[in-house]
């Protein structure tokens, strides 16, 4: 029986970097945490490692690498040294090869399949994406293998001048042609007789406005990686006007995340989505927050904090 099989101790090895970036420019942390907690739901029983590239901490947003370095600092989330030859991808690999685990990715890891044949095997690599208002959906699937592997392959079949083969790391330096230098010395001198003093400035005058045109039009990295707002302006106004901080509100469990949950707090014009970390839900805080909390069940919390830019508010269970 494979290990996807078996889902009672199936073993899972997420490609973290990928899932991140599903979809996106840039990584986002909370993606890819939504993405082991949907699969967490669908596979009970999973034991799941999150590996991710070792630039990864530094291409996520910044209100998100303090989360980052506690997972990191929790085993939650691995990353191979710096420097590693393969990157991610082959560190991945040896975890999966070892334990005999799943492959959670998007990606075919292509240039591994003569050192890890199994990626072929059914059950060994699952995909998965996030479907608009659906969710996450996961499926197996197989590597797509490489067309142009064997044409790379053929360019080292050469003979060296002293007749031995190159191997991997041998530097070949072709000769320069020694003619080509005099030919393209020959040729500029025309062109540069042939310049028109009058009508020089024209054009480059034309292509620094377009430049500057084109620079001026494009978002900023800040506007593309900003979050979007998780409630409206007009509900979260009307929610901070009535609660302050530290005041108790009540709240129902609607949803988990890998580190928190998603409580839904009522208001007579409708009902805005709040967010209660593990780290609020108990001293000692639980390993997750479903081992405290039941989805549909309604408790007391406290407003700890709020966030205006993304227009949440963070919870803390009232215990006593």
């Amino acid at each position: 029986m494979t290990a996807a099989k078996s889902k009672s101790k199936m073993r899972v090895v997420v490609d973290g970097s990928n899932l991140a970036t599903e979809g996106r420019t840039s990584p986002s942390l909370p993606q890819l945490q939504a993405a082991v907690e949907s699969f967490l739901e669908e596979f009970p029983g999973a034991e799941m490692l999150v590996v991710v590239d070792a630039t990864f901490g530094h291409r996520i947003a910044a209100s998100e690498q303090a989360i980052f370095k506690q997972l990191e600092a929790a085993g939650d989330i691995v990353s191979p040294p710096a420097g590693s030859i393969g990157r991610g991808d082959a560190f991945i690999l040896k975890i999966a090869e070892r334990i005999s685990a799943v492959v959670l990715s998007n990606d075919s890891f292509q240039e591994f399949h003569g050192d890890h044949p199994w990626l072929f095997e059914e059950g060994r690599l699952f995909g998965g994406k996030p479907v608009p208002r659906v969710g996450w959906i996961f499926t197996a699937r197989l590597p797509v293998k490489s067309a142009s592997r064997a044409a790379a392959v053929k360019k080292l079949a050469i003979t060296l001048p002293d007749g031995k083969k190159p191997t991997i790391g041998t530097t070949l330096t072709p000769k320069a042609p020694k003619a080509a230098p005099k030919v393209a010395k020959a040729a500029a001198k025309p062109v540069k007789r042939a310049e028109s003093p009058a009508k020089a400035p024209a054009k480059p005058v034309k292509k620094a406005a377009t430049k500057a045109t084109k620079k001026a039009a494009d978002p900023s990295p800040v506007a593309k990686r900003a979050p979007s707002p998780v409630n409206s302006e007009e509900l979260f106004v009307t929610f901070l006007s009535r609660h302050r901080l530290r005041s108790h509100v009540e709240g129902t469990v609607t949803g988990f995340t890998s580190h928190g949950a998603i409580i839904q707090v009522a208001l007579a014009e409708g009902s805005i989505e709040c967010y209660a970390p593990t780290t609020s839900l108990g001293t000692p805080a639980p390993a997750r927050a479903r081992d405290v909390l039941k989805r549909g069940s309604t408790h007391r919390f406290r407003l700890s904090t709020v966030d205006r830019d993304r227009r949440v508010a963070e919870l803390a269970l009232v215990t006593s």
